[in-house]
């Protein structure tokens, strides 16, 4: 097994003049470089977040009852198919192109996508094939974006930062994603309209290239490979180092079962189960999103024992979480469980996984690692977003949110059993 690279030892290009050394405290934020990437994540995940919401309202009510559910996830599904295809060859890119290089102009793009949302809004269009050309652009960008993203971190901080640092990032990047952004959407669109809406994400977006263009890196080390060299290292990498892979294998589940399901039927689950108004689309996103954010909280409070154990587990409570909102037809008991859910589930399983992923991977294979664990959840949504499409078409959106919570659940609990090289990790 390759030994991971000791980041102790290595400069942290984000300290500087004025800042506390990062040997400090585990504190992430006395790095100046962290301070301006966090930022850019919230700003970033929060006018992705605001598109989370308000896509889906575009389309619902555009289309037919019967068809909601397939039209929804085809959107999704041509989203997350050009990020899967291209995200092994953006990993590649990330380990060889400076990455705010990358996030400057793939931010650009997506702010650019937005502003055809606007106008779709704007003018009223009653038609709906742009938004399949738009989300697959807004899904190729992705595929550069995530881990050009996660693999700076490393770059700024030091190796006793790694922890604090996904964790805050996660708080950054994924409780906006979840949380911020949706309910801003959804309260825009049920108020000012739709139009404001993709507004705000086109500011959002726009100012989120601006601030990671502010941020200094290392240059890449050129490998002498050419790309597709670097690739097939990648991949062979991986497969030495067990417990990187049993990681990015386990990083399949929550968008085969959970957020794919989830993502298909909340708008469904609002109109139809809870009979409530659009905005709640955007709050039971913020919903689970604020369990997300409790849960980062508390992590960076409390350094947990068994980190391996716990993400192995978190698939097993995340999956009954899911089973328990699927049964509620209550909107704030619905809530509430999403909370619930939030916290036992993806808080635990995003933190641990991006930790224990940066602190066991090689820093010369970091891009093309995340790239690979960008690669499980994206690859997997479709088939989440595609199963979750034909059986809420068939069964409704509860039964599909219960069966797939249960699966879930169910391979959470054989992990904690077989799967060793990951449930050993510290």
């Amino acid at each position: 097994m390759t030994e991971p690279t000791d980041l102790a030892i290595l400069p942290a290009p984000g300290v500087g003049p004025g800042d506390e050394p990062a040997s400090a405290s585990r504190n992430p934020f006395t790095v100046g470089g962290f301070r301006t990437w966090w930022a850019a994540s919230v700003v970033a995940g929060t006018g992705v977040g605001i598109q989370a919401a308000t896509v889906p309202i575009f389309l619902k009510d555009r289309v037919a009852d019967d068809n909601r559910a397939i039209v929804i996830a085809l959107a999704l599904i041509c989203q997350t198919l050009p990020g899967a295809a291209l995200a092994l060859f953006g990993g590649v890119v990330a380990d060889r192109v400076e990455r705010r290089r990358i996030l400057v102009r793939t931010y650009t793009v997506a702010a650019a996508v937005s502003v055809v949302y606007v106008a779709l809004a704007g003018f009223e269009a009653s038609f709906i094939w742009p938004v399949f050309i738009l989300s697959a652009v807004v899904g190729s960008a992705g595929a550069f974006t995530n881990p050009a993203r996660q693999s700076m971190v490393p770059q700024i901080l030091r190796s006793e930062q790694l922890q604090n640092g996904a964790i805050f990032g996660t708080m950054a990047f994924m409780a906006t994603l979840q949380f911020i952004g949706p309910s801003v959407g959804g309260l825009l669109a049920d108020g000012p309209g739709l139009t404001v809406a993709f507004a705000a994400e086109v500011a959002m977006l726009a100012f989120a290239a601006l601030l990671f263009s502010r941020i200094a890196t290392d240059a890449p080390i050129p490998t002498g490979k050419s790309v597709r060299a670097d690739l097939v290292d990648g991949i062979r990498y991986v497969r030495t180092v067990p417990s990187v892979l049993g990681i990015l294998l386990l990083g399949t589940v929550p968008g085969v079962f959970l957020m794919g399901p989830f993502a298909v039927t909340v708008v469904l689950m609002v109109d139809d189960v809870l009979q409530a108004s659009d905005k709640f689309v955007g709050l039971l996103w913020g919903s689970f999103g604020a369990g997300i954010l409790v849960g980062s909280m508390l992590m960076a409070v409390w350094r947990l024992p068994r980190r391996g154990l716990l993400l192995c587990s978190s698939v097993l409570m995340g999956g009954i979480g899911f089973t328990l909102y699927g049964a509620s037809d209550q909107l704030y008991l619905s809530m509430a469980l999403l909370v619930v859910s939030g916290i036992v589930g993806p808080a635990i399983f995003i933190n641990f996984a991006v930790a224990l992923l940066q602190e066991n991977t090689e820093r010369a294979m970091m891009g093309r690692v995340m790239s690979m664990y960008g690669l499980a959840f994206t690859l997997s949504s479709p088939i989440g977003y595609a199963q979750a499409g034909v059986m809420a078409s068939v069964f409704g959106p509860q039964a599909t949110i219960v069966i797939s919570g249960a699966i879930a659940a169910v391979i959470g609990l054989l992990a904690m059993l077989f799967l060793k090289p990951v449930k050993h990790l510290r």
